[in-house]
């Protein structure tokens, strides 16, 4: 595997052009992060004004994606890069792509945030969905740190970690189901709040795809599509 060194060329300015894709997939990271943060805030604490900054900087993130995205292709019609190179462009497309999506889905709860403020909605299931959020926000966080440090082995763990998101909306969902039953006057109340649990797990698929960007970069194995027991036994 050659060298994941991003300053070896001899051409100080192709050093920079990779050093600032990272840095700007970095930064994405972070507002998106943030975002995620912030719509869940604004739905557990009622802030409509939060919610709605949320959807406005929504727009920001679009931005930015498109602005890496046209970085990366200058660097590839320009360098024509290889190797380590070419693994660390391909693996920020397609990380700001799920960046992006992230962004959406904290859009979708601080569009439901809203939907639920303005009908003066509270459930005990809030906290159920905060429960689930903190894993969720926990992962992202760990993926990015896991991005900044070119580190597979904390990407490996929080890959893995998508099963505790998957089994713990599972059983939100579960209990949605069971008290909209019970409940039909609050049926759309609660479809927004199984709406917000959905847009957490979607969160965590995409956290999981970047942990995987990680490891392809990383170890120029792609392994979308794979056990990842298996891939832990046969690459780490």
């Amino acid at each position: 595997m050659d060298n994941l060194d991003f300053n070896k060329h001899t051409s100080k300015t192709y050093n920079q052009e990779l050093e600032d894709i990272r840095n700007l997939l970095l930064n994405m990271g972070g507002m998106v992060e943030k975002q995620v943060q912030k719509a869940m805030q604004s739905l557990l604490e009622s802030n409509k004004k939060m919610a709605k900054k949320v959807i406005k900087k929504d727009l920001g993130i679009n931005a930015m994606e498109v602005k890496i995205d046209e970085e990366c292709t200058q660097i590839i019609a320009k360098r024509q890069p290889a190797a380590s190179d070419l693994r660390l462009i391909i693996a920020v497309i397609k990380s700001i792509t799920d960046l992006e999506r992230i962004g959406d889905e904290a859009e979708k709860i601080a569009k439901n945030a809203i939907y639920l403020i303005d009908k003066s909605f509270k459930s005990d299931y809030f906290s159920d969905l905060e429960n689930l959020a903190k894993i969720v926000a926990n992962n992202l966080t760990q993926a990015l740190n896991a991005l900044a440090r070119l580190d597979p082995d904390l990407a490996l763990k929080i890959a893995l970690e998508d099963d505790r998101v998957d089994d713990t909306f599972e059983q939100f969902n579960k209990e949605m189901i069971s008290v909209m039953a019970l409940n039909p006057q609050d049926l759309k109340n609660l479809v927004r709040l199984s709406w917000s649990g959905k847009a957490l797990e979607k969160i965590g698929d995409h956290t999981k795809n970047i942990c995987e960007y990680v490891i392809y970069l990383i170890k120029g194995k792609d392994i979308r599509h794979l056990d990842l027991e298996t891939i832990k036994e046969e690459y780490f």
